[in-house]
């Protein structure tokens, strides 16, 4: 803190008290401190009538505070002094007080002369017996052994009236309540569980079923793979194919299958009826599917009883690939006027080759039925020839794409011209056919 600084005032006329305020009239300060404060005061936009009273109100508050700390410094002190009496006097009074405490408890309990001694030592043989008469360990009757007594049997009571009240069924049992929802939760729950072991039993019974239902399935899948079911899939696509080709031209294919004939037997899967779609039969082709490869003996007798059984004009064996025609025979090529061998692969199931060997089959039944049409024999011969040697030449074809991996484009371009040369060449036949009948109908 700064020294306080004295002011010079002077006075032109004196100061005094107007109700709450004090007017000094004529005051001049010479004070540079003051001045310099005013002129600072002055620059920042206080007014030197403002900073005055600022000055004189701080001053009157300092001086204020300055008469107060006096005054504390006073009481502070008087506080010390007084209290200080009072200590000693407490002090000394204390000092009293406590000998003659201390003269008083040496006439009670001192060692050698104390009244509690005298008094204990007269009675500590009857004090003896009474500690060991009512705390001696092998006494049944101290107090330690009755309160282990008094326990052990206060326990077991308390152990009887809790398994007492836990066991009740009324209200007095607190877990009454509990117990008896817990027994209804497990009787649910068993119930339930029980339900639950019947489903699983019932699933168990269900997914054996399934698994004997899916065995049977495999067992099935194999005995197709290895036998007679198999061709039977075969058979089926082998009709689907003929039934499409068939209806294109008002004929009508019977998936005839495992029925008998009116001969009694079964050999050819599916008979063509000739334009029987629209009318009476005009002839009969009987086919016969195999998804196996069979001899050549075996062919021509599975050929030559479709003939004889299904009474058809003409017979065709289905072979499911080019490897399963028989040996010493070929396909699309006919034998002894009336059959024929096609292979209809039973992956790509291009129906072209079977179609072919359709519609020869179909003009060859036309021509034999109509032996008195009037037709141009020369020209059906040329044309049939035609179609056989078109029909050779595209199996010649299939066969070398088949083992082929260049230049199959070119080589597949060449088998559609050569069919056709097979269908303009059936065509031709059918049309001489049908000018043939037109002129008999005549």
């Amino acid at each position: 803190m700064e020294a306080a600084t004295t002011l010079h005032l002077t006075y032109a006329a004196g100061a005094r008290i107007e109700g709450r305020a004090l007017v000094i009239d004529g005051v001049t300060v010479e004070d540079r401190t003051v001045v310099d404060l005013v002129e600072r005061r002055l620059e920042q936009g206080v007014s030197a009538e403002e900073t005055v009273n600022d000055a004189l109100e701080i001053g009157a508050r300092v001086l204020d505070r300055e008469g107060t700390a006096a005054e504390v410094d006073f009481v502070r002190r008087e506080f010390e002094r007084v209290s200080g009496d009072v200590e000693r006097a407490f002090t000394d009074r204390a000092r009293g007080v406590s000998e003659a405490l201390e003269k008083q408890l040496e006439q009670f309990l001192g060692r050698d002369g104390g009244a509690m001694t005298q008094a204990l030592d007269g009675h500590a043989e009857e004090l003896t017996d009474l500690i060991g008469k009512h705390f001696g360990a092998d006494r049944t009757t101290a107090v330690q052994h009755q309160l282990r007594d008094v326990v052990a049997k206060l326990l077991q009571e308390s152990r009887q009236d809790l398994l007492r009240q836990f066991s009740a069924q009324d209200g007095h049992n607190p877990l009454a309540d509990f117990k008896s929802a817990v027994v209804r939760e497990m009787t649910v729950s068993r119930g339930k569980d029980d339900a639950l072991m019947e489903k699983l039993g019932a699933l168990e019974r269900e997914i054996r079923v399934l698994h004997e239902a899916r065995r049977g399935q495999d067992e099935l899948a194999a005995e197709v793979e290895r036998g007679a079911a198999k061709g039977r899939t075969f058979e089926q696509q082998a009709y689907e194919a003929l039934d499409e080709i068939a209806s294109a031209r008002g004929d009508m294919a019977i998936h005839v299958g495992d029925e008998r004939s009116a001969s009694g037997g079964k050999r050819g899967d599916v008979v063509i009826e000739i334009e029987a779609g629209s009318g009476e039969s005009r002839g009969r082709i009987a086919v016969d599917a195999k998804d196996e490869k069979l001899s050549k003996n075996k062919a021509w007798a599975v050929l030559n009883a479709a003939l004889v059984e299904r009474d058809a004009g003409f017979a065709i064996l289905v072979v499911a690939s080019d490897d399963r025609v028989p040996s010493g025979r070929e396909a699309l090529q006919e034998y002894e006027g009336n059959k024929m061998i096609v292979a209809l692969d039973r992956e790509s199931l291009d129906p072209r080759p079977l179609e072919l060997a359709y519609r020869y089959a179909r003009c060859r039944c036309l021509m034999a039925r109509e032996r008195t049409l009037q037709v141009d024999a020369a020209g059906v011969r040329d044309a049939a020839a035609e179609a056989l040697s078109a029909l050779r030449d595209a199996q010649r074809i299939r066969s070398s794409l088949t083992g082929a991996s260049n230049s199959v484009d070119s080589a597949r371009q060449a088998l559609d011209a050569m069919v056709q040369r097979v269908q303009v060449s059936l065509e031709r036949v059918e049309s001489l056919i049908a000018a043939g009948d037109s002129a008999a109908t005549e």
